[in-house]
């Protein structure tokens, strides 16, 4: 692979997609980047530490930071504290894509990276009754608590895209390819993304 490839997943809650994302990473021997991974690279480029240094006070931990994005709702430039924490996110997004080749999970990447002629993009779904079977035997859940935390966590998903984007989370036009991944394997999941980053990679 010559050319720069930032691929980007989103998935729904339940669908398996954030193992479908780790295995793609392993296959093709490319950094995986969810939002905890975004978040420790804002640190590690100075954009966090930046971002606080503007505001009234530097939160310690997670929590601290939420409660600074209330407290604080405009900060400089007529901006939120949670805008200025989103574009942060994207810029820093930006920085990793510089540095070669990677995987994106999640964060609307594939709206960040919509201009690239490098990005690929995937949305992995399934039916609800599987994801909520998958989501009750992963986290010990009876059906019905399943079933509505699947549905939350789906319309929190769609909530943070839109927000982000004022786009259409699970709209098939804005992916590249869409997958249900109730059909197959993870392995096999895997191996038809391969087949299809092949395909449009050496074009």
């Amino acid at each position: 692979m010559n050319n720069r490839m930032i691929i980007t997943i989103s998935r729904q809650f339940g669908s398996g997609g954030y193992q479908i994302g780790e295995l793609l990473s392993t296959k093709l021997d490319l950094p995986l980047f969810d939002k905890n991974a975004i978040a420790q690279a804002m640190k590690e480029y100075g954009i966090y530490t930046r971002i606080m240094n503007e505001e009234r006070s530097s939160p310690t931990n997670s929590l601290l930071f939420s409660i600074a994005a209330n407290m604080y709702p405009l900060g400089r430039h007529g901006l939120s504290f949670e805008q200025q924490i989103g574009l942060a996110e994207e810029e820093t997004m930006r920085n990793l894509a510089k540095e070669g080749s990677c995987i994106f999970i999640g964060r609307a990447a594939d709206a960040v990276f919509a201009d690239d002629p490098g990005r690929i993009s995937f949305f992995i779904h399934a039916p609800l009754d599987w994801r909520t079977a998958r989501v009750a035997q992963q986290y010990h859940l009876p059906d019905a608590r399943a079933k509505s935390l699947t549905q939350q966590m789906d319309k929190k998903r769609a909530s943070y895209y839109m927000e982000r984007t004022d786009g259409n989370w699970a709209e098939a036009q804005t992916y590249h390819l869409s997958i249900d991944s109730s059909l197959l394997t993870t392995e096999e999941t895997v191996q038809q993304l391969c087949a299809f980053i092949r395909a449009v990679h050496n074009r």
